[in-house]
């Protein structure tokens, strides 16, 4: 695959890490000052109220972000990804029909991977297709390929939001000891945009078996807020990318 080229225009980044819920956001190059207690209470306030009621910490933290990258009257495709999608509503489901009790509708209408996305639409009326993905720890690099190919061959900008949080107890052992809810959400705009800094994208046969998502897209933030020119290397479990700010 050759370098391929991409102009990033808006970013935001949500993360709670050791008892701090904290959210950056900004331009490439640059990052606006950060708020905290962004927490479930505080986050997703630009969704409408029917909507925002609907969603737990995991789905108000995927649109907090998202809500930052999207722009009046746009109509972006939207790449969606997470290890495990919102596995507390999941689990919640299986524990429901192990003890016979009645599903959730809710719980089991928000459980589905693309839900969030779903709301996202509808919320800001947004008529392009999406996409879903959840490919264990190379999720985030999953969702970043798939990102530029859809650049490639559509018009119009593509948002990447990746989001996971910490899970439950019963699976915590499979969880690394820093992991963190994150969530992370990057416009993508064509080349030939005026708006943005433009970044290249090179194929890079790297691996790393332990990848983490959460570590890497805390390394895009940082990336993406740095007024340097340094890039930023990520390697997944067969193969990864090289992120390199350009002029």
């Amino acid at each position: 695959m050759s370098l391929l080229h991409a102009r990033i225009s808006h970013w935001a980044f949500w993360e709670d890490r050791d008892d701090r819920a904290v959210l950056k956001s900004g331009t490439a190059g640059h990052t606006e000052i950060p708020i905290d207690d962004m927490t479930s209470a505080n986050l997703a306030r630009s969704l409408k109220p029917a909507w925002r009621r609907r969603l737990d910490l995991y789905g108000r933290a995927a649109a907090e972000v998202l809500g930052h990258t999207i722009r009046d009257g746009d109509n972006p495709h939207i790449v969606f990804a997470s290890r495990h999608g919102n596995i507390d509503r999941t689990l919640k489901l299986l524990n429901q029909v192990a003890t016979n009790e009645t599903l959730s509708p809710a719980d089991f209408s928000m459980s589905v991977h693309n839900a969030l996305v779903g709301v996202a639409s509808i919320n800001w009326s947004i008529t392009q297709s999406h996409t879903a993905i959840s490919a264990g720890n190379d999720s985030l690099i999953a969702a970043l390929t798939e990102t530029l190919c859809q650049l490639t061959s559509e018009d119009g900008p593509v948002i990447l939001c990746y989001v996971d949080l910490p899970l439950p107890d019963i699976y915590q052992d499979q969880d690394p000891d820093d992991i963190s809810g994150t969530a992370l959400a990057i416009r993508f705009d064509q080349p030939s945009e005026s708006d943005g800094k433009m970044f290249w994208f090179d194929p890079i046969p790297d691996h790393d078996p332990a990848v983490q998502p959460h570590r890497q897209a805390r390394a895009i933030a940082a990336c993406l807020g740095a007024s340097s020119k340094a890039g930023l290397n990520l390697p997944g479990q067969s193969g990864g990318w090289a992120m390199q700010p350009h002029g």
